[in-house]
Formats: structure tokens, C-alpha cells, sequence
């Protein structure tokens, strides 16, 4: 019977059997950090990628699918570095870390293709269409544009005479009442011309009246030169010069009169150009836009120089869109729009009008859109910039 004695020399490490290899403190120490540097760069990749979820640089839908990727190549790299810090064979460990490794890469890297070909869609500009699928599976459009808020309905105040602004008393967004001065010009050249239009009237009606009075008499001695002929005591010559006289007169006064008319005409075109100096509020409402400034020379046919709404209960936003996009809106087709005063909130509105633009951009035909909307709060204000949604199938 023989027996084995225990022996002192050391054993080949391909002779310790799975499970019989040990560590040192220094190779568990190595390990422990190799597993720390490996889950401190996981968790970096996981707060990264939560991240960027948050934001519009990846495709929405494709962000549960990241997760799951990023999920598995997790499970992978923990379990890869704790591996390494096992009492497994080295070549063991060496194929699974290796297997790990590749199985890491192409999930990693198949993800990132698949996000970055998908990125961006989220992203589109103004009159772009974003194309979306209901549950239904019915396609739909979502026209998008910007347009300006305005008055449904406005009055002009243009000036009437021009002249120097010698003051402004209206402004934007200020309430006023028909017959309220907004503006005014210089009155002083049209003063003048109305007092000299006032002078030569008083002196063509005064020249009326003597020559009136010089024909009255005329007529007056004619009439009894007549009476005298009659009894053959005046000759025909003196009755004839007589007669032409009168005539004489008559022309006369018929002339004065037409001059005293002219002149009563300037006058009142005078005193009107005076009363015009004045720029008065044509109705009672709110101002919506104020287009002049104190000492500005302004001319009758100048833009005009204030913009006046009745009624801001009901507004419009005037848009441009595609002609493309625009065959498949109709007239009270809906839409909504958001103002950057109220980035919480929806309006709506329906279209209506849909007509061709004068404008192209980049040699794409383009069509204007009107969107009428309610303001029953008065909380959208003319000149407020608006983003506009329209969907369609």
C-alpha cells in the first residue's frame, strides 16, 4: 500500500482546476479598480444618454430603442469587468471578455446608425411639412408657417395737406374717440392763404355792389330815355349808346358775381386745408400703428400715418405657404398658432382666404393664407409674431 506524500513544489497554473485558482490581495486591488473605472464610464454613458433624450437632437421614437442598447451594453461591460476580477482561468476570462467586447461594439455601434439616420426629423422650419401616422394609420400634414397678428378690420388716418408735423398726440396701442386730435401740421402757410382768400373776396364783393348800383341807375336812365323817344324828344343815336351802356353794366356785374363765386370757392378750399392742419380720429377705437414723428414733412398722398381698429375681439394673421402645401386647405379649414407672450397656450382659428402670392421663395410658388381668430381677452396684440399649425390629411 503506498502513500502519497504532500509536496512543496509549486503547481503549473494550467494544472489548478476551475474554481482552485487564488488571488492575491494586489491582483483582487487591480481587479476592484479595473471594476470602478468600468461602472464610473458607465454611469458617465448612461447620465449622457438620458440627456440627450431630453433634447430634440435624437428622433423621439427611437429613443426606447437606444435605452434598450444601452441597457445590454450595460449587462456587457459589468459583466466583462467583473470577469476579471473572478478566480476563472485566464483564457476563460480572456474569451468572454472578448466575446463581451465584440458583442458590445455592434450593439453600440448598430444603435448609433440607426439614431443618427433617424436624427433630426423632429426639426422642421416654417412652411416645411412634418408628416405624421395616427393609430389608425391615416397620414396626415402638419402645414407649418409664421405670420404677423393684425385687426380684422382697420382705418386709415392719412394726412390730408402737406406740411411739417408740429406735434403727435396718439401713439400705438391708445384708445381714442372720433374727433380726437392725433396729430397736426404746420397751420401758418394755410392760415395766410386763408386770410388773403378772405381779403380779395370782401373786395370782388364789394366791386360787385358798386357795379350793381352803377347798372341799376344805367338801366334806371335807359328806361326813361325810352319814355322820351316815345314822344320823339331824344334822338335814336342817344337811345342807342344808351342801351349799350346798360349792356356794358350787365356784362359788368355778371362778371363780378362769377369772380365773387371763384373767390367764395378758394376761400372755402382755404379754410378746409386750414381745419385739415388738424389730424383728427375718423372713429372711436384703439391705434394700432403709428407711422410719423414730430417735424417729419408729410405730403397728402404720403402712407398713412395712423393705423385705427374698431374691434380687436377678432384678429387675423396673414401667412405664406407653399402653393404644394396649399391645395390640400380649404376655406374653414382649422389651425392653431402660438405667440411668444404665451408659450403655454393654443389658439385657434380657421382660414379664410387662400390666394396666390405675389412673391416666390427660391423659385418655389407660394400662396398667401388669412386665419381669422378670436380674441374675446384682447390678449393677442397686433404686431405679435405667430407660429401656425394647420393640419391636414
Amino acid at each position: 500500500m503506498s502513500h502519497f506524500e504532500p509536496t512543496s513544489q509549486p503547481m503549473h497554473p494550467s494544472d489548478t482546476a476551475p474554481g482552485d485558482e487564488r488571488l492575491d490581495r494586489e491582483e483582487i486591488a487591480e481587479g476592484i479598480k479595473s471594476y470602478l473605472i468600468g461602472l464610473g464610464l458607465a454611469t458617465l454613458l448612461t447620465i449622457v444618454s438620458f440627456f440627450i433624450s431630453g433634447t430634440t437632437l435624437v428622433w423621439e421614437p427611437s429613443i426606447p430603442v437606444a435605452l434598450v442598447v444601452l441597457a445590454i451594453a450595460q449587462m456587457g461591460v459589468h459583466l466583462a469587468f467583473f470577469l476579471h476580477i473572478t478566480t476563472g482561468p485566464d483564457n476563460v476570462n480572456n474569451v468572454m471578455a472578448l466575446a463581451f467586447g465584440v458583442l458590445i461594439v455592434l450593439l453600440l455601434l448598430a444603435g448609433s446608425l440607426w439614431i443618427m439616420a433617424n436624427m433630426n426629423h423632429n426639426m422642421a422650419s416654417g412652411g416645411e411639412t412634418m408628416q405624421m401616422q395616427l393609430e389608425s394609420g391615416l397620414e396626415i400634414h402638419a402645414v407649418t408657417a409664421t405670420g404677423v397678428i393684425a385687426p380684422a378690420a382697420t382705418t386709415p388716418v392719412a394726412a390730408r395737406v402737406p406740411g411739417v408735423i408740429t406735434s403727435v398726440r396718439c401713439d400705438a396701442n391708445t384708445q381714442v374717440k372720433a374727433g380726437e386730435p392725433c396729430a397736426a401740421i404746420d397751420p401758418g402757410p394755410y392760415k395766410i392763404a386763408a386770410d388773403q382768400s378772405e381779403a380779395d373776396l370782401k373786395s370782388a364783393e364789394a366791386q360787385l355792389e358798386r357795379d350793381k348800383a352803377n347798372f341799376a341807375a344805367k338801366k334806371a336812365a335807359l328806361e326813361r330815355q325810352e319814355a322820351l323817344s316815345k314822344r320823339r324828344a331824344i334822338s335814336r343815336k342817344v337811345l342807342a349808346m344808351s342801351r349799350k351802356s346798360v349792356e356794358a353794366a350787365q356784362t359788368q356785374t355778371e362778371q363780378d358775381e362769377t369772380k365773387v363765386a371763384a373767390l367764395t370757392a378758394a376761400l372755402d378750399t382755404a379754410k378746409t386745408n386750414l381745419a385739415s392742419t388738424e389730424i383728427l380720429s375718423p372713429i372711436d377705437g384703439t391705434v394700432v400703428s403709428r407711422n410719423v414723428e414730430l417735424g417729419q414733412t408729410v405730403a397728402a398722398d404720403s402712407p398713412p400715418l395712423f393705423v385705427i381698429a374698431t374691434d380687436l375681439a377678432p384678429i387675423h394673421i396673414e401667412a405664406t405657404i407653399s402653393a404644394q402645401d396649399s391645395r390640400a386647405i380649404k376655406l374653414g379649414t382649422k389651425a392653431t398658432f402660438a405667440v411668444p407672450a404665451f408659450p403655454n397656450r393654443q389658439f385657434s382659428g380657421t382660414v379664410t382666404q387662400i390666394r396666390p402670392s405675389p412673391q416666390t421663395n427660391e423659385h418655389v410658388a407660394t400662396t398667401d393664407i388669412v386665419i381669422r381668430a378670436p380674441n374675446p381677452d384682447l390678449l393677442l396684440k397686433p404686431g405679435m409674431q405667430a407660429t401656425i399649425k394647420i393640419l391636414i390629411e
